[in-house]
């Protein structure tokens, strides 16, 4: 098992229960032309502006010829904009899931899905001990997974299964590509979220793993005050506040919950804050990417005098030849860091998946000192890679 995994909010929204749509008003300061100026009180386009309706043609006009002149100037205002907020637009809909679902969700992340999302051979025996359930329960939520559209898999043999995890070359896409963004979790968080037994709770948290990591919030924000009735917009209509309360009393490592009559404080465990879960993930990358360069470069006398090696080069030394030998891979510990940096935002296989390109572009082609920065090449080729894949779907 791998020690963080990345979950896609495609998959995870869905699964928790899209919310429902609502629309607020937000009060906002914005940019606006000063008619107050004095070079405007004469102008035909001031009184047009203060005369006729916003959507008229002649209003829009004039407001275009306000903007181009020359002796306008600006102030700001104060305005009401209505924001309308449609999750199933924006993540689409799966049925929701009940705890073990969730979970096992969850859990199959950490098996390390190849850059498609596969999972080979996967032992359900140890998702059920994971789980603290039977063997048929992990094989009953596989097939509901499946029958919602989460996942597909395939029986290999008695006591295992080929999983693929849906949509999970999107996670990586940006957000103008369909990406929907993603959470980073450890083995750590999720063996807490697998010990909580209320389903209501599991889904409360989970959702406020993702609030938390918005954006706006830069992953250091570890207190959130929540209106309970902002917290039912995601959650099934039998959970009135008396249940969401009662679910939030049992204590949990991950948050500390005080609860207030029409509020709820939910302070997250500093070591859970999502910056600190992608700072782990960076260390761990660099572990992995050390590993996996001393490990490549002790195949390379190996394969340059009897053209044998470990089969998980396929990708690098098949079909290929060098008349003055194979190279080893040289990265410096900060280069090492960057490539890290990358693989937090785009996965290890898929970096591992630039550095064969570049290994067979720079290396094999004697080419190597024209890499004058090997994170931004790697960084070039991925997007390169998601604009193609997206034109051709």
């Amino acid at each position: 098992m791998d020690k963080f995994a990345n979950i896609g909010k495609i998959v995870l929204i869905p699964a928790l229960g899209i919310q429902k749509n609502y629309s607020e008003v937000v009060t906002k300061e914005v940019q606006a032309i000063d008619y107050t100026n004095t070079r405007c009180s004469g102008c035909i386009n001031k009184a047009i502006v203060s005369a006729f309706p916003a959507n008229s043609s002649k209003y829009k006009e004039s407001c275009n010829n306000c903007n181009n002149c020359p002796y306008k100037s600006f102030t700001t205002k104060i305005v009401n904009e209505t924001i309308y907020h449609n999750e199933k637009n924006r993540y689409g809909y799966k049925p929701m899931l009940k705890a073990n679902g969730i979970k096992l969700l969850l859990l199959l992340h950490f098996y390390h899905p190849d850059r498609h999302g596969i999972i080979n051979n996967i032992d359900v025996a140890n998702l059920a001990k994971i789980l603290n359930c039977n063997p048929k329960t992990i094989w009953n939520n596989l097939e509901l997974l499946s029958t919602y559209s989460y996942i597909d898999y395939v029986k290999t043999a008695s006591n295992t299964a080929t999983v693929i995890i849906n949509n999970y070359e999107n996670y990586y896409l940006p957000a103008n590509k369909g990406g929907r963004g993603f959470i980073v979790l450890s083995k750590e968080l999720l063996d807490n979220l697998i010990s909580i037994n209320s389903l209501v709770a599991l889904r409360i948290y989970l959702r406020e793993l993702i609030n938390l990591d918005n954006v706006k919030y830069n992953g250091i924000v570890s207190i959130d005050s929540v209106k309970i009735s902002e917290i039912k917009k995601n959650l099934p209509d039998y959970c009135k506040p008396c249940i969401i309360k009662n679910s939030l009393k049992n204590p949990t490592d991950i948050f500390k919950v005080n609860i207030e009559d029409k509020i709820i404080k939910f302070t997250m465990n500093e070591k859970f804050l999502a910056k600190k879960q992608k700072e782990k993930l960076t260390d761990e990358y660099v572990n992995m990417f050390t590993d996996f360069i001393m490990d490549f470069n002790k195949n390379i006398p190996i394969v340059n005098t009897s053209g044998e090696y470990d089969p998980k080069y396929d990708e690098f030394f098949k079909n290929e030849t060098n008349d003055s030998g194979f190279k080893l891979l040289k990265f410096s510990p900060k280069e090492i860091l960057n490539i890290a940096r990358i693989a937090v935002h785009y996965s290890f296989d898929y970096v591992i998946e630039s550095i064969q390109t570049i290994y067979k572009t720079y290396y094999l082609n004697n080419r190597q000192n024209d890499i004058k920065d090997v994170g931004a090449l790697i960084n070039s080729l991925l997007r390169g890679k998601f604009n193609t894949s997206i034109q051709a779907a």
